[in-house]
């Protein structure tokens, strides 16, 4: 076989692969979405995707009362294995932190919302995701962001304990740390962005929130509405009655148990 037919096939193979993982991508829209009925209407429902490059490094869902002002924030573990539906209707069994990855473009997002509502019995529609690497443009943008670093996280970071005020490449080592004993529970991901969202908004300065939000909107996939997105900072940083669940890699073990747990934790 000469040189140039090899080079050829070799190419033509390369572009079948692309085509196939092209394919392979779950397009969906927000009809899609398979959602439990009968459900209280004054929770919304909020699924944040936080990424470290393209790995889904926290998977976390707001509940918000609107009538009552409770909220559950309920972390699941994104090693959890579960059955994803494909397109072509056939199930593959995968951890949630590939699920995000296996949807189109726009679809990604509803994608995890379609697949929390399966795994917990729950009618999210709402999503936010977010390349936490670009978060440190974001805080550098605003000059700081105010964390309070607890005695092993400032022990880590050689800072003092208590209220800090980090830099963006500070924000991000703090994302990153993974210390012995942390909260299941506990996502600093998480906590660096409600920050930043409630700073951004608690700013005071029009022209400054508007170009913070408009560079936020071009980190992130979302559906969010802006009008939802005051009461859950609100309701996530300043809520008197909140709740913080876990669900981890193995515990609840069943599909029925963490059904249970979600449905009892959060409407009852």
């Amino acid at each position: 076989m000469t040189k140039k037919l090899t080079a050829l096939l070799a190419a033509l193979l390369v572009m079948l692969c692309v085509c196939a993982g092209a394919m392979g991508e779950i397009s969906l829209t927000r009809k899609d979405l398979c959602q439990a009925e009968g459900l209280d209407k004054n929770v919304t429902h909020i699924a944040f995707i936080l990424q470290d490059g393209e790995v889904t490094d926290t998977l976390m869902l707001a509940s918000i009362n609107s009538k009552t002002g409770r909220s559950v924030m309920t972390q699941i573990s994104t090693a959890r294995e579960i059955a994803v539906t494909m397109e072509d209707g056939a199930a593959q069994t995968m951890p949630l932190a590939q699920v995000y990855q296996q949807g189109a473009k726009k679809s990604r997002g509803l994608l995890v919302c379609r697949e929390l509502n399966e795994l917990l019995g729950l009618d999210i529609g709402t999503y936010v995701a977010m390349d936490m690497t670009r978060l440190p443009e974001l805080v550098d943008a605003i000059g700081f962001l105010n964390l309070d670093l607890s005695d092993t996280e400032a022990a880590a970071m050689a800072r003092p304990a208590g209220r800090n005020q980090l830099s963006g490449g500070e924000v991000l080592e703090f994302m990153r740390l993974r210390l012995e004993g942390d909260d299941p529970a506990r996502s600093r991901s998480y906590d660096a962005l409600m920050e930043l969202l409630y700073q951004g908004m608690h700013s005071g300065e029009l022209m400054s929130l508007i170009s913070m939000g408009t560079k936020m909107l071009g980190s992130m996939d979302t559906n969010l509405g802006a009008l939802m997105a005051v009461p859950l900072v609100t309701a996530v940083q300043g809520g008197e009655d909140r709740r913080e669940v876990a669900i981890t890699a193995d515990d609840p073990a069943t599909e029925d148990e963490v059904r249970a747990l979600m449905h009892r934790e959060i409407y009852e």
